[in-house]
């Protein structure tokens, strides 16, 4: 058993020199009544800023330390247990389980530079923001400065691997599982222009149709957990001075159909977020041998 903690220096923000913090305005949004959102929606996400119409796309950024704004903090803190045991008669096992949560916290630091919770459009956003969920590239999307903490909530992996040399019939039978949770999920939800005017006082800047916003916070939705198994059963011969071995080995021997990402643009009308956009590659099966000489 082992105890871990690490910690992460050494964070950026992105500072548009062209303005100040006073250029901004705060605004909120009313989440959807939706029975498939947290609580059932209609919730109230504050902290979202809007640059002043006249400074839409006057931009001078500079990549800075976030020390001089306060700084961030970011580690992670879990156990790790490990066991490996191996027996007479040819049984061998080795695994364990890791459990841990990272926390973000970047509060100060948003509150100095509002301009960091309103990523440039040019670039992938939120790619370079530790613990910030990715809203894509070209959209105009906004980060709540609510969610300028961000815990994961201890997650728990477990993975194993064993095998056995089965006596006096030389057949070797090995399995590996691991067992990883699901995708942290997100419902990122156009806000048409109109709806943000309402709390704004105005439509937002730059004439947009919608702001992209994230109704889920962080770290506080995952999907279900993923799965697999895959088994070999090998046979071990002696041909002409040679060790060979025949195996056959079952990939994801369950054919669990695990979802590995989803679908996470939100919309009220639509019943499409959060399906499936690849699971778990289907059970294969593979034939093979080995010489040795």
């Amino acid at each position: 058993m082992q105890f871990n903690k690490r910690w992460w220096y050494g964070q950026y923000v992105t500072r548009n020199l062209a303005v100040q913090p006073s250029n901004f305005t705060p605004y909120s949004i009313t989440t959807p009544v939706d029975s498939r959102l947290p609580g059932g929606g209609g919730s109230t996400i504050a902290g979202l800023y809007d640059v002043d119409p006249t400074l839409f796309g006057v931009v001078n950024y500079q990549v800075q330390s976030e020390e001089k704004y306060g700084g961030e903090s970011q580690y992670w803190n879990g156990v790790d247990v490990t066991l490996s045991v191996r027996t007479l008669n040819g049984l061998t096992f080795q695994g364990g389980t890791s459990t841990g949560q990272s926390v973000s916290d970047f509060c100060e630091a948003a509150g100095k530079v509002p301009e960091s919770l309103v990523p440039p459009t040019t670039v992938a956003i939120g790619v370079s923001i530790p613990g910030r969920t990715g809203l894509g590239v070209g959209q105009m999307g906004v980060i709540p400065q609510q969610y300028c903490h961000l815990a994961s909530g201890f997650l728990t992996q477990f993975r194993g691997i064993g095998s056995y040399l089965v006596p006096k019939i030389a057949v070797e039978l090995s399995a590996s599982f691991q067992s990883k949770p699901g995708a942290q999920l997100a419902a990122n939800y156009n806000v048409p222009a109109i709806d943000v005017a309402r709390s704004l006082g105005r439509l937002p800047s730059g004439n947009v149709p919608n702001v992209t916003v994230n109704l889920i916070e962080p770290g506080t939705l995952y999907g279900d957990r993923v799965n697999q198994l895959d088994f070999r059963v090998a046979k071990l011969l002696k041909i002409a001075g040679t060790r060979t071995r025949i195996s056959v080995d079952l990939f994801n021997a369950l054919n669990s159909a695990a979802v590995i990402t989803y679908n996470q643009t939100y919309s009220p009308e639509s019943s499409a977020w959060l399906t499936p956009t690849s699971v778990l590659a289907a059970r294969v099966a593979r034939i093979g041998a080995t010489f040795e000489f």
